[in-house]
């Protein structure tokens, strides 16, 4: 997600803009801290303030301002369809974005984040983009590495409807791409401290996964010494310092740990970091020469990182009946057909667990069905095993 963080300075330009969103986004919902537009209803405008006010809660989490401190409420503006925010963006600076973005202005009461509305990522864009908002509501130049880090290690946290509150998830897209940065021997831990906004876009490739990884593993690392730099850092931030002065306050306070010493270990931990797909090649690796104990232990892993794929579901569904626990691989092939596995081969699975488990009438059903679904695949097989339940009833 890239850095979409623009200044609008002129006062006839705010004119414009204060007009547009009259016109274009007539629906508002104020909550406690935020003032919530949008151009398609109320009730969508109450569903994300909402949301804004979990994120605000995520984010006070880890930084404790006071909302009281805040120069007014936040101001959010979302469109259901990209062409009028195309058009307000436009009409603001000439140009479009393909992601929300943070417009400061020289008053920061009329500050306001801009998005749209869009099936996939909407979450990880209003929280990525509303923490740089909120951080700046407290701290307009704050270091780079630590606004744009934490944005992207916080947009993965997924919304809880039932609590109204986000539940933070790791998000290691940026994983691979950071492991390849280390091999280049001119990447040093200093420069991204000391990044500017210009060094920070000639560099884009490298600084967001680096920001994102010295994030993760200051948050994350089981040396304490390394969460308190991020704590230190957080406090030595000052409103009323510019982006270099931020940046060398933070170095000063905050990174007491020799240099070297710091970077071996923040390369150490992120080596040691596996993906999704990581455990899921190793897994399925395990399970191949028969070893289920780490076979399970790895797609327990997969799982830790994203329970919303069927894979680690379905193998591990396969592991318990290897392992004669047929009700449990019965729950874990239920879980894995809610989750986007192919229904003829889930339902062939439940039929043999069920069959190993004497269910008979269970495991006909379910044949019946896969065979249904998938004659090609699997008519021969499952109605072999009908035949013998047939027999053996």
């Amino acid at each position: 997600m890239k850095r979409s963080y623009l200044c609008a300075l002129l006062l006839s330009l705010i004119f414009v803009v204060s007009l547009a969103a009259q016109t274009q986004t007539r629906f508002i919902w104020s909550s406690s801290n935020y003032q919530v537009f949008t151009d398609s209803s109320e009730i969508r405008s109450l569903e994300i303030s909402q949301k804004t006010e979990a994120a605000l809660d995520l984010f006070n989490t880890l930084f404790h301002f006071d909302s009281k401190a805040l120069p007014g409420k936040l101001k959010v503006r979302v469109f259901a369809k990209k062409d009028d925010y195309n058009l307000y963006l436009q009409r603001l600076i000439s140009e479009t974005r393909s992601d929300f973005v943070f417009v400061s202005y020289s008053d920061p009461s009329r500050n306001e984040l801009v998005g749209f509305e869009r099936e996939e990522d909407f979450d990880a864009s209003l929280i990525h983009y509303g923490f740089i908002q909120y951080l700046n509501a407290y701290i307009p130049a704050a270091p780079l590495w630590l606004e744009e880090g934490m944005a992207a290690y916080l947009e993965s946290s997924i919304f809880n409807p039932d609590t109204n509150s986000y539940i933070w998830q790791p998000n290691l897209i940026w994983l691979d791409s950071l492991k390849n940065i280390f091999s280049n021997p001119e990447f040093s831990l200093s420069d991204l401290w000391r990044i500017d906004m210009a060094a920070a876009q000639n560099s884009i490739d490298t600084f967001y996964p680096a920001a994102w990884g010295l994030i993760h593993f200051l948050m994350n690392s089981e040396d304490k010494r390394h969460n308190r730099i991020l704590w230190d850092s957080i406090s030595a931030l000052d409103q009323n310092l510019n982006l270099s002065e931020n940046s060398a306050l933070v170095i000063e306070k905050a990174f007491w740990i020799a240099e070297d010493d710091l970077e071996q270990a923040f390369r150490h931990y992120i080596l040691s970091l596996k993906t999704f797909n990581d455990w899921i090649k190793e897994g399925v690796e395990f399970y191949s020469s028969k070893d289920m104990e780490q076979a399970s232990s790895s797609f327990k892993r997969a799982l830790a990182l994203r329970s919303d794929n069927y894979i680690p579901h379905y193998y591990l569904g396969l592991i318990s009946y290897e392992l004669k626990n047929y009700p449990q691989a019965h729950s874990y092939y239920g879980q894995a057909l809610g989750k986007g596995i192919d229904p003829a081969l889930v339902n062939y699975a439940l039929g043999v667990n069920a069959f190993a488990d004497k269910d008979y009438d269970s495991a006909e059903q379910y044949l019946i069905k896969s065979k249904a679904l998938d004659t090609d695949l699997y008519g021969e097989k499952a109605q072999a095993l009908i035949k013998r339940i047939e027999f053996l009833k």
